[in-house]
């Protein structure tokens, strides 16, 4: 292009809970990025060059149907620097599609599993026993305190009662001749995926390449086919940017064993010429019966995938509002940790971001490295780098802001636009210099979006101070959230309850 080389850069964007339609986070998060680019490097506007693969149809039936599907990206951004041009590509891994239909039997499952959480003795009895050989668990794993439990006793409390609330307030919409809010509906689905990453089956089946398997190994084989697929390609680095409980999806493609990694690949991929460099071999067989998903037939007893050759240029993921440290005390055994850890790049990177005030993000101390690896030459482990921000002071809007530009639609108090999270991501991915440096070196005040540790390292004053606004505010939420009950159960449980035992009584007497 220009007659200058061309660097090639991928993005694997994973989406967390939610009703995503196939590329609907994709274009919503890259939106943010490539607007960021054009601030950023687009002084002549031809310096950006943003390109959209197109194709007859997609495999998922998406909305954006003419959006190629597969491999290939079906976004690009091309920025012309001085000396090169960077090719951004940005993929997505999709799985919003494996949730479970809406149904009653759905929601009354969903509401007594939120209600039962906060008394369950333990989470972490590992399915397969003998798979946990080459892994470990995290630091603190299955830790619940007194403190914990009573947390999520009120989260679940309050999202019980919220049905109530609504259910008030759709009947005042019914009698002035208004829509329904189907809120509850709305809930329960987008909050049914952090359950159905913990069920052992899926209602009406799991998906039909692992009709046997929970629904969450559906989910990983999207992640680590997206990797694989990235890693066989022609880039010269990648990264994985993943959001809420994407991060967990991630997380699970990024340790998943060598052994088993093959048996998440469809025979065309593992036998394409492109995978070549990966493929490799175990001096002795290994127990293929204490794998999930089980082993095909076409893979030998002794075939794995290279973990250093498939990591070979991943240069760093961003975790942002990010359940890994909940996952630790409720499901640890869900996010292991393998034991071959220096299969990295030595300056790859593990960027974690939170804001205090969101409910589902926090910063991640259970993580760390076990601390008797040596990395060989060239090569290093992941080692969370955590950074506090303030991506909205509002106690939902806290957790879908963070790559979000516009103060507006985040309601966001500090005016720092040039040091931006989606900032910082754009810089990232075009210059492909350290993510952490640019972070140490943006300012962190009273006024910027960046939040200051204290001196020991820990949590400062401020900090402190926006996660008491957080229980703070979902207090007021659960204050009106009681009365509309109240009120729900006097002016529509009770009349219905009072309706169909009168009904039984008028039956029984005729």
């Amino acid at each position: 292009m220009r007659g200058m080389p061309v660097e090639k850069v991928a993005v694997l964007l994973v989406h967390g809970i939610g009703e995503q339609k196939r590329f609907e986070h994709l274009e919503g998060e890259t939106r943010k990025i490539v607007e960021a680019i054009l601030a950023d490097y687009g002084a002549r506007r031809r310096d950006v060059t943003i390109t959209l693969r197109t194709a007859a149809g997609d495999a998922y039936r998406g909305e954006q149907s003419s959006w190629v599907s597969g491999a290939d990206a079906p976004l690009h951004a091309l920025v012309e620097l001085p000396a090169k041009i960077v090719d951004i590509a940005f993929h997505e891994v999709w799985w919003a599609d494996v949730n479970e239909a809406l149904t009653l039997g759905k929601q009354v499952r969903f509401w007594l599993w939120g209600l039962s959480l906060a008394g369950i003795t333990t989470y972490n009895v590992p399915v397969l026993p003998g798979a946990l050989a080459a892994t470990r668990l995290p630091d603190q794993a299955g830790k619940l305190t007194c403190w914990h439990r009573a947390r999520m006793a009120f989260v679940g409390i309050l999202f019980g009662f919220s049905a109530f609330s609504i259910a008030l307030v759709n009947l005042i919409l019914k009698r002035l001749e208004s829509s329904p809010l189907p809120l509850t509906n709305v809930m329960v689905n987008y909050l049914s995926a952090v359950k159905l990453y913990n069920q052992t089956k899926r209602a009406g089946g799991s998906p039909m390449d692992g009709p046997d398997e929970p629904p969450r190994v559906a989910v990983r084989r999207r992640m680590i086919r997206a990797m694989i697929d990235i890693a066989t390609g022609d880039c010269d680095r990648w990264y994985i940017l993943a959001h809420s409980l994407g991060s967990v999806v991630a997380w699970n493609g990024l340790m998943e064993t060598g052994e088993a990694l093959p048996n998440y690949l469809d025979e065309a991929r593992w036998n394409a010429p492109a995978m070549a460099p990966l493929r490799g071999t175990t001096a002795a067989p290994f127990n293929v019966t204490a794998m999930m998903p089980n082993r095909p037939v076409w893979l030998g007893a002794q075939e794995i995938v290279d973990r250093n050759a498939l990591f070979a240029k991943f240069r760093g993921i961003l975790t942002y509002g990010a359940p890994l440290e909940r996952f630790c005390a409720l499901w640890a055994t869900e996010i292991p940790i393998n034991c071959n850890e220096d299969v990295f790049a030595a300056d790859t990177e593990w960027i974690n971001v939170y804001d205090p005030s969101d409910p589902v993000g926090t910063w991640l101390a259970n993580f760390n490295p076990s601390p008797t690896v040596v990395p060989g030459p060239g090569k290093g482990v992941l080692k969370p780098r955590n950074f506090a921000c303030r991506a909205s002071p509002v106690l939902l809007l806290s957790h879908i802001c963070y790559l979000s530009a516009s103060r507006a639609s985040s309601l966001r108090t500090v005016n720092d636009q040039q040091h931006l999270l989606v900032h910082q991501v754009a810089q990232w991915l075009v210059d492909g210099d350290s993510l952490a440096g640019r972070l140490d070196a943006a300012p962190k005040t009273a006024r910027t979006f960046w939040m200051p540790f204290a001196a020991n390292g820990g949590p400062s004053v401020r900090m402190r101070l926006r996660a008491y606004w957080r229980f703070l505010q979902a207090g007021i939420a659960a204050a009106i959230l009681t009365v509309l009950t109240l009120l729900s159960l006097h002016y529509v449980v009770y009349p219905l309850i009072k309706l169909i035992w009168d009904w039984v009584a008028r039956v029984l007497s005729s």
